[in-house]
């Protein structure tokens, strides 16, 4: 379908089989369905779900202003809600003013010279990875999503805290899994039952909300104490930073209040979609013996038996690029919302203050017009010629504009270099009859995780 500026612009409804009366097949398979949009329509499509208006966005052009261009008159609506019970007001939930000091604040935490130093914790703990998989026999299946989470919390926790929490780690995993869950069924419910009410399920969110706090605002209150002894080191870490933050109307630095919602905001955004993303690339490495063998050649040649630094990253080129088809095929953010302040016009489409933009992120990543062969996992679509010809708001995983992701160098980093190195002592196989089924949560997931046989 091409889509020029000639066309007329119109938003088209849905019809047929996407008659409202499939609202439920909808929210119980929201992947499928955004699938499934950009083959059988437009740039742009209108449809309702409940009482909400939505105006689903599938040609880059269209993402490119709301993200970019008019990204100010729009804010982060719906899911935030749930989410920010758990989140507080981190960069992930907050907008307007209090977003872009909160950003000022955190941007340092990512700049290169910071990522850098970083990487000597990421190898350590793919060191100890690798001694985890290496006690696990030949012929086991090994639950790889599971190993990935413990890998990218452990990461996470010593570049925030210099500690890995390793008693602590099941703890929030299992916290982390269950407000996941949570959340995600409360966005796929027609029916939202107030998190107030006491259920079940929100007196086990809860729970695990407090079991998440305790060990946060713990790790805060110990390194006050630490501080507060003027003979003992820094630790030069993302929780030293914040605490020596002092901004022109700030003078008491940030609350603790504020410290806790962006060390969770961090937790939360930074394990759980790194670690999915890492699977599903080592389902394809399992299943494609071409671009296993490409991948392990490459990692020889670069780095022969030294572990990679910094400067590796950019000449391990096709690894990137199978990090980034594993972004693509299977984005963890499969779609953004975005609602805006005032009546709105995109190219000519009215976007009422009343309804909400979706950005189709997963409709985008397997739109036949922009990629070949856009369901096949083919690192080849990320070859440099192949990027520079393609408009930038194809590939969106960690978002667009000034709300990209700030993680997502130190995200691509820490999946390059697993990638590299893991690939160099290990190769996995596929069960017969296996295939992982696509799960529908906060993040794409598999259901039951990756499962891989070592080999």
């Amino acid at each position: 379908m091409n889509y020029q500026s000639s066309i007329a612009p119109v938003a088209e409804r849905l019809k047929g089989k996407f008659l409202l009366s499939n609202t439920f097949r909808i929210l119980k398979n929201p992947v499928t369905f955004l699938g499934e949009l950009p083959r059988c329509y437009g740039p742009v499509v209108h449809f309702t779900l409940g009482v909400k208006s939505y105006f689903v966005l599938q040609h880059p052009d269209y993402i490119k202003n709301v993200l970019l261009d008019n990204h100010k008159a729009y804010s982060k609506p719906g899911a935030t809600k749930i989410l920010r019970l758990f989140l507080g007001e981190g960069l992930s939930t907050s907008n307007g003013e209090l977003w872009l000091r909160q950003r000022r604040i955190m941007q340092p935490a990512f700049h290169k010279q910071r990522i850098a130093l970083v990487l000597r914790i990421i190898n350590e703990e793919i060191t100890k990875l690798t001694d985890r998989l290496q006690s696990f026999a030949t012929g086991s299946t090994i639950n790889l999503s599971h190993e990935f989470l413990q890998l990218t919390i452990a990461i996470i926790s010593r570049a925030m805290f210099s500690t890995a929490l390793k008693k602590e780690m099941d703890s929030m995993i299992h916290a982390l899994e269950t407000l996941a869950n949570y959340a995600s069924k409360w966005m796929k419910s027609p029916v939202k039952i107030p998190a107030n009410w006491r259920i079940p399920s929100n007196n086990d969110f809860r729970k695990n909300c407090k079991i998440f706090d305790d060990i946060i605002y713990s790790m805060i209150e110990k390194r006050k104490i630490y501080r507060s002894d003027l003979l003992l080191s820094p630790h030069d870490d993302l929780l030293d930073m914040l605490l020596d933050y002092t901004g022109e109307n700030i003078e008491d630095g940030m609350t603790e209040k504020q410290l806790r919602d962006e060390v969770t905001t961090m937790f939360m955004a930074g394990h759980e979609t790194t670690a999915q993303t890492l699977s599903w690339i080592f389902y394809h490495l399992a299943k494609d013996k071409s671009i296993y063998t490409k991948v392990k050649e490459e990692s020889n040649n670069i780095l022969n038996n030294r572990l990679p630094e910094l400067d590796d990253l950019p000449h391990l080129a096709y690894t990137k690029q199978v990090v980034q088809e594993g972004l693509r095929l299977y984005p963890p953010i499969w779609a953004l919302v975005r609602k805006p302040y005032h009546d709105e016009n995109i190219n000519g489409i009215e976007i009422p203050r009343s309804s909400y933009a979706l950005i189709n992120i997963y409709g985008i990543h397997h739109h036949p017009r922009f990629w070949e062969h856009p369901d096949d996992f083919e690192p080849n679509h990320f070859t440099v010629e192949k990027e520079q010809s393609r408009h930038p708001f194809t590939f969106l995983p960690f978002g667009g504009g000034p709300r990209l992701c700030l993680g997502s160098n130190f995200a691509m980093m820490v999946m390059q270099v697993t990638v590299c190195r893991l690939i160099k002592q290990f190769e996995f196989a596929i069960a017969e009859d296996y295939q992982p089924e696509i799960e529908i949560n906060i993040t794409l997931r598999a259901k039951n995780g990756i499962q891989l046989i070592k080999k």
